[in-house]
């Protein structure tokens, strides 16, 4: 080696040095950035190792979950009254209150009432308590009256967000039974977000112009619907939808009621507050019986968007 060629060896040599220097800086860094890359991968959140989400508390509101249908009591003065309670399928402490029947109307007279009206008198008074059973999925009743006529009914779980009702009539009596007419009242006061005082929460479809409120429908001039506005045959024909849906102060939800093919009219009394779908019955020669069949309905959405058919069995 000569002594020119020294001073190059020693330059090269640093030359090499710098470079690997750099080289292995920069592994370092693509370590350092491949471990960051992998840590996102695996969580999906660059901090998601720092802190865990924490699942939200359950609260007194929350906790109770479902539709619950439980034997209940209105007026406990009236002991032959059939109340069934019943939950959204939301989360709620709240039920409404199944009045079931509260009333049977008939060419024999008023059969039952499930409380004491004195401009209304019943064909049979202080009739004895006639207590629910259980069911699969719910609970049931029947009630013999003293002339061999008898009624009950069935309140179950329908499918995931309604619940199936049921009630029929057998006429044991030797003489044929028409004109029969039912009320069914769905009692609000028991549950907040649809008791409010008024008939502007509840809404009733008709023909041309959609859903307006029952306010408005009992205000209204007669129309081409099928079913009446109002209590039973008094009521106007009106509606060409049996049905009827109370919205929610709380949020976009609803409850509905209906009796399908066998409703009669539909109304509502503020004052309570209460919701009526009320059905009707063919006439029953002796020993016939009748059995009709509706639902309560609960949507969570607004009314535009809640389409009856996919709830109800409406008939023809």
């Amino acid at each position: 080696m000569s002594d020119i060629d020294r001073p190059r060896r020693r330059s090269s040599r640093r030359a090499l040095l710098r470079t690997a220097g750099l080289l292995t800086a920069g592994l370092v860094s693509l370590g350092r950035v491949g471990a960051h890359a992998s840590n996102q991968t695996a969580s999906g959140n660059p901090a998601a190792g720092k802190s865990e989400l924490k699942p939200v508390a359950e609260t007194y509101k929350t906790q109770a979950k479902g539709i619950r249908i439980l034997p209940g009591q209105w007026r406990p003065h009236y002991p032959w009254e059939h109340i069934a309670w019943v939950s959204p399928s939301w989360p709620s402490q709240d039920y409404i209150w199944l009045d079931f029947p509260e009333a049977i109307f008939t060419s024999q007279g008023l059969l039952f009432l499930s409380h004491i009206n004195p401009p209304f008198p019943t064909v049979f008074s202080d009739l004895p308590q006639t207590p629910w059973r259980q069911i699969d999925g719910g609970i049931a009743f029947e009630r013999e009256l003293p002339n061999g006529m008898a009624f009950g009914g069935a309140v179950t779980k329908g499918a995931e967000r309604s619940v199936t009702l049921e009630l029929y009539l057998r006429n044991g009596s030797t003489e044929k039974l028409a004109g029969i007419t039912l009320q069914t009242c769905a009692y609000l006061r028991a549950i907040k977000e649809f008791a409010d005082y008024t008939n502007d929460n509840k809404y009733v479809h008709l023909p041309n112009e959609g859903w307006i409120s029952l306010t408005k429908a009992l205000n209204h001039e007669p129309g081409p619907g099928k079913y009446r506005i109002g209590w039973r045959t008094s009521g106007k024909l009106m509606a060409d939808l049996p049905v009827v849906a109370t919205v929610s102060s709380e949020a976009d939800r609803l409850v509905a009621l209906s009796w399908g093919e066998h409703t009669l009219s539909i109304v509502g009394n503020p004052n309570h507050p209460c919701v009526h779908a009320d059905p009707q019955f063919p006439d029953l020669a002796p020993g016939e019986t009748g059995r009709i069949h509706g639902r309560i309905a609960f949507f969570e959405g607004k009314l535009d968007s809640f389409h009856p058919q996919d709830h109800f069995d409406l008939g023809t």
